[in-house]
């Protein structure tokens, strides 16, 4: 998709906001200091609906249909579809996948519509406010409380329980996927020649400077995310060990700062020792280029681990580690992404009961294990439980047709550093926005973003072009309005220990 039609979707999405019904504004406003366990301000009006005294009887031969990003992310519904059908009576029929970067525009388009088209939704995080304060997914509470469909969130990483479930003191949804950014480099490289794992940006570019220049045993000492689409977060690494906050109090933008200026001077001097097609880099294009060994190393989310376990340029070869921080800050890995599945409103009660039920089994370790231990996938740790044994990361997938494709890690050290990793890197988890509208403040972001690391702006115009474009998003969502959300969603991330 082009960047003029994805600037398209953005107005659309803005106006989509702005111009709720005003009993939803109402409702809204009436929830928005109901903070709860996790997520911000308003929900979407009232959305009850009946339980019968029999839930199992009633989904027992139910079909649902799925929308999801395509690609790898798809795999696990057809490994555990029959597995959970037998469990559960409830069959996955349809399957629509949709891209990377449009799932936005294609999920608002079929809950504007009603067609009810889709009985489950899998969508990122960043979306669950604007769908949610807007009365587009069933609240989940009822459900979760019927014996036997409780989804276990007490065995959930608290940043993504949080973060990725809760809006308006209502349950919105149920995390499948833990995405945040870690460094991942070549260890073999590292130890031949004594370079110790960068723990600040300035000696993260030292050492992608060292193995471009100095050395002739690879490539490129570094390359990094470029395309339009999730560009946003490599900055936010660097913005937000800074100290960086998105807004003031008062919803001033506050991009434009010393935290800004400095992460983009650190970043382009990162893209120095990149591929000179650095810019066109997405997930795939990244993930390979250290896979394929041509990267000393990469920030990456945490499934690529898994896939250079599996690649013969990186097998045994790979190491993990947190980002760096700053010598005057700290270390911050953005938590861009990440997947959730929720149920559409506009279902009957029977379909809203079957795609909890699949959902609900889908994300019990009994099936979501397998699945983030699988490199067949683009899906990551989200329950302690999943970090807390990395001997299922030795171990094959047996709901797969070729179990044998399916271990991650040869053996336990890989796997034991692989979890450790993973885990020290929550730590320092910086949040991505996910309150109605700061969708529109991601993708104008993301845009600018993408242009500094090709080279069409600078520093000082990428910020002030970011600043100018929030400014105008605040003003055109309504500032009081945008503030109450903003105000909700940092107590969320302080309750998850993610802001400070």
């Amino acid at each position: 998709m082009s960047d003029s039609l994805k600037q398209a979707d953005g107005i659309s999405r803005r106006r989509f906001v702005h111009g709720m019904s005003a009993a939803s504004v109402a409702a809204a406003a009436g929830l928005s200091g109901c903070v709860g366990g996790g997520g911000g301000g308003g929900g979407g009006g009232d959305a009850s609906m009946s339980i019968p005294d029999d839930p199992d009887a009633v989904v027992d031969g139910a079909s649902i249909t799925l929308a999801i990003d395509e690609g790898h992310n798809t795999n696990p519904f057809k490994w555990f579809s029959d597995a959970i059908q037998e469990d559960t009576g409830v069959e996955l029929g349809e399957i629509n996948g949709f891209g990377f970067t449009n799932l936005f525009s294609k999920l608002m388009t079929e809950f504007t519509s009603n067609s009810g088209a889709f009985d489950l939704v899998s969508f990122y995080p960043q979306y669950l406010g604007t769908f949610a304060a807007n009365g587009h997914l069933q609240p989940l509470d009822d459900m979760m409380g019927i014996d036997g469909w409780d989804p276990q969130f007490d065995d959930m990483l608290k940043p993504f329980r949080q973060m990725y479930t809760q809006w308006g003191g209502n349950t919105y949804a149920l995390p499948i996927d833990g995405d945040v950014l870690m460094l991942v480099y070549r260890r073999d490289l590292f130890e031949q020649h004594d370079i110790e794992v960068p723990e600040t940006w300035a000696e993260f570019n030292e050492v992608a400077r060292y193995f471009t220049e100095e050395t002739d045993d690879i490539e490129h000492g570094v390359a990094t995310y470029g395309k339009r689409g999730f560009s946003y977060g490599w900055f936010l690494t660097r913005f937000g060990g800074l100290g960086g906050k998105y807004f003031d109090e008062e919803m001033n933008p506050q991009i434009n700062t010393e935290a800004g200026r400095r992460a983009l001077e650190s970043w382009r001097e990162t893209i120095q020792y990149a591929p000179d097609d650095t810019a066109s880099y997405g997930y795939p294009e990244l993930r390979d280029s250290f896979t394929g060994g041509n990267a000393a190393m990469v920030v990456q989310w945490t499934d690529v681990p898994k896939k250079a376990a599996a690649s013969e340029a990186t097998a045994g070869k790979w190491g993990g580690a947190p980002v760096p921080g700053w010598e005057d800050g700290r270390a911050a890995s953005a938590m861009p992404v990440g997947r959730v599945l929720g149920v559409p409103s506009g279902s009957s009660d029977e379909q809203k009961l079957a795609a909890y039920r699949f959902a609900q089994t889908f994300t019990l370790p009994k099936f979501s294990t397998h699945m983030v231990s699988d490199p067949g996938c683009g899906e990551d740790p989200f329950r302690t439980s999943q970090l807390s044994n990395p001997e299922a990361f030795t171990q094959p997938n047996p709901l797969r047709d070729a179990p044998g494709e399916s271990v991650a890690f040869n053996g336990m050290e890989s796997a034991e550093q692989y979890t450790s990793a993973v885990e020290a890197t929550l730590e320092q988890g910086y949040p991505v926005p996910y309150w109605p509208g700061s969708q529109d403040y991601i993708n104008a972001l993301d845009i600018e973003i993408s242009r500094f690391v090709s080279g069409e702006t600078g520093v000082e115009e990428t910020l002030e072009n970011v600043e100018t474009e929030w400014e105008s998003i605040v003003e055109d969502l309504g500032r009081e309005q945008q503030q109450e959300y903003y105000s909700n969603v940092i107590d969320a991330w302080k309750n998850a220990g993610i802001w400070e």
